[in-house]
């Protein structure tokens, strides 16, 4: 069965769409996605055929742009129905984001079988315009839509292996603002972390364009590639929201304070760490509210948490066979 696949923007949609595509095969699969250097980049590690559009998101565009979006968007469209004829996908897999316009008039003009994926505690504008049209609804949290299976987010296979209990002895605190890093993280939770007086080592991801200088207590890293057997290796995490974050740290069992990205659509972000930590395996904190004094308090009073107990309660295994469970609804 041949599938395309429409994911965009940032890994957090494009990784989970990688693990789905893998239990289709290489062969039966192809990838529309627009042009940003980060996406080619993940899609050119990956080995899967993928044609790159060249358009980006509507919001945020200054006056000229957003009228030249439409003409734009057309033009996409009329190429995404070019390589639909050409490659005769059977079913067409929406990802979530601005790429998912492009899939779904596309996908509506051929009769094709449209399946959507949302990876965040609150359906995005594309997935509620796409979700008319759509045969199934594939959600990571449970948002009581119609047509919906909340079967969790994708995850790499790696995580199937790993828990909190694969390393009793700990050996950093894990502090990660994202795959590109983030300003916040960098600039004024590092230096908190520097202040505090904890007993493992943290490991803090900067981002490729971060350069800090080390220090005994911080190292710093550009990126990290091996991030499952690094979160099983971690007392607890310092991280955002996103939706992948979120999943990782679940099915680790990995005790968490979130740090929601502020401006992310909707707040989705907030979301999504409240939901994770309703059982008490986490706790959220606002960078909003953010002053030196309180969050030291905050973490400190964390790191001596129980952390076995709270990583029961932050363990949820729904992620785990995710991919397999979209996969076998779509065939």
């Amino acid at each position: 069965m041949k599938i395309a696949i429409f994911a965009a923007g940032t890994g957090g949609h494009i990784y989970p769409a990688l693990s789905i595509a893998e239990k289709f095969g290489k062969e039966n699969v192809i990838f529309i996605a627009s042009n940003r250097a980060v996406e080619r980049k993940i899609y050119k590690n990956s080995g899967f055929q993928v044609s790159h559009l060249n358009i980006s998101g509507f919001r945020g565009k200054n006056l000229f742009e957003k009228f030249m979006w439409p003409i734009n968007l057309s033009i996409c469209i009329l190429a995404t129905i070019f390589l639909l004829i050409k490659h005769r996908p059977q079913s067409v897999l929406l990802m979530g984001n601005y790429i998912s316009i492009i899939g779904l008039i596309s996908s509506i003009f051929l009769f094709k079988d449209i399946y959507i994926h949302e990876q965040n505690s609150i359906l995005g504008s594309a997935n509620k315009l796409s979700l008319v049209f759509a045969k199934k609804l594939f959600t990571t949290f449970p948002l009581d839509e119609k047509k919906e299976h909340n079967f969790g987010q994708p995850i790499r296979s790696a995580f199937n292996t790993l828990s909190y209990d694969t390393y009793p002895i700990k050996e950093h605190i894990l502090v990660l603002g994202g795959s590109q890093g983030a300003l916040f993280f960098n600039d004024q939770l590092s230096e908190v972390l520097n202040n505090l007086d904890l007993n493992e080592k943290i490991l803090f991801q900067t981002g490729e364009f971060n350069k800090i200088k080390q220090t005994e207590k911080i190292e710093y890293v550009d990126f990290i590639e091996n991030m499952p057997e690094i979160m099983a290796k971690s007392k607890f995490i310092i991280c955002r929201a996103g939706a992948s974050t979120v999943a990782e740290v679940q099915s680790i069992g990995l005790p968490a304070i979130f740090i929601p990205l502020p401006n992310s659509i909707d707040d989705h972000q907030m979301k999504n760490a409240k939901l994770a930590c309703t059982d008490g395996g986490g706790i959220v904190l606002e960078e909003k509210n953010f002053t030196m004094e309180d969050f030291s308090q905050k973490i400190s009073e964390f790191s001596v948490e129980n952390f076995q107990l709270m990583s029961k309660k932050m363990g949820k295994s729904i992620h785990l066979e995710s991919a397999e469970k979209i996969v076998n609804e779509i065939k």
